[in-house]
């Protein structure tokens, strides 16, 4: 963006080959069209859907509406110009929320809030990053906030700034005992793993899913290491299984199974979608369980089909072992209930 104090510009408006020329706050502003490099990726062809289904929506409030909006939009500011925070429209600040919301799977907002929202910035301890592990921990918990997470892939120890590479991968977490574990999600949305010596990029803010308002961004990086590197440097790796652990031939389609640190208590997330005429889900992992995560524990569980019987409550005994001749593997196999496929088994249990 370049902003030319020539008179010969002034007045001058308009788009041509690229260049678009407006007055902004006094001033004349010549910008260049920006165009996206690199390959358009499934969740930004989403977000730009949802964005233009927003748009058109706008035009469906009704007066009193759009001048709710507008008030609204008089405190609120757009990006800085030159110094000078921008004014905003409330059509624009509409979409602005809107997206939020519809990002943190909420409904399109018509009528605006009554006020404006001021949100915390996100604070955290510690940012770890290993080929194995991506764990945001510390995280001082704010109810009713959902935290976003974006986050880039490898790049070079040399990039000092590599914020523009970030991609959403977490539209809406809720930390989890104070850590964000990033791990899954990391290697579900970048697709590779970052590897010793690249630097990855950070950014978070924390949203409110019922208004849309979003807290200041915080940034920062964190250069890849090694599992030793990392425990030497003070990392405490707690126990958990996710979908990044398990075999693709496994009868799971989520897991999520977490182990307490210091204590025998363990909470399993798990759809267990059953197999041939056995009624139990095997879940093998790609490695072996720590020594004090094997043992036998029980979980509740419900049915996940349509109506009250596809509802059923049920209960379910899991075997968390180690075998020399089949590897390492959970069994949820069914003890008591209705059995219906597939099976949410969840909360917490002894392990024993």
């Amino acid at each position: 963006m370049i902003a030319l104090p020539s008179i010969a510009f002034e007045g001058f408006s308009g788009s041509a080959k690229g260049v678009t020329a407006r007055r902004v706050g006094g001033r004349n502003i010549l910008s260049v069209k920006s165009h996206p490099t690199g390959p358009t990726t499934n969740a930004q062809v989403v977000r730009r859907t949802s964005m233009g289904k927003i748009s058109k929506s706008w035009k469906q409030l009704t007066s009193d509406q759009m001048r709710d909006w507008d008030r609204l939009a008089e405190h609120a500011s757009g990006a800085s110009v030159l110094g000078k925070k921008a004014e905003i429209s409330g059509m624009n600040l509409y979409i602005r929320l809107n997206v939020s919301r519809t990002m943190a799977g909420e409904s399109i907002l018509a009528n605006a809030p009554e006020q404006l929202v001021a949100l915390p910035n996100v604070s955290y301890t510690a940012l770890w990053v290993t080929p194995k592990n991506i764990v945001i921990k510390g995280i001082a918990h704010e109810a009713g906030l959902k935290l976003v997470i974006k986050m880039s892939a490898g790049q070079s120890a040399g990039v000092s700034k590599g914020w523009n590479k970030t991609v959403i991968l977490s539209p809406g977490m809720e930390d989890d005992w104070g850590d964000a574990d990033m791990t899954y999600l990391y290697f579900k949305t970048i697709g590779v793993k970052p590897a010793v010596g690249e630097k990855v990029f950070l950014e978070m803010y924390w949203l409110d899913p019922v208004s849309g308002f979003t807290g200041q961004t915080t940034y920062d990086s964190k250069v890849c290491e090694s599992e030793a590197d990392a425990e030497a440097e003070g990392y405490v790796k707690r126990n958990k299984i996710t979908m990044a652990d398990i075999k693709p031939d496994s009868h799971v389609s989520e897991c999520d199974v977490d182990f307490s640190t210091g204590s025998p208590v363990i909470s399993f997330d798990t759809v267990c979608l059953g197999h041939s005429n056995v009624a139990s889900s095997e879940a093998y992992l790609e490695e072996d369980l720590p020594a004090d995560c094997i043992g036998t524990s029980m979980a509740l569980a419900r049915g996940m089909g349509e109506g009250n019987a596809g509802l059923a409550a049920q209960s379910y005994i899991i075997w968390l072992r180690n075998s020399s001749w089949d590897g390492s593997s959970i069994t949820f196999a069914h003890r008591g209930g209705y059995y219906v496929k597939p099976t949410e088994v969840f909360g917490p249990g002894i392990l024993y």
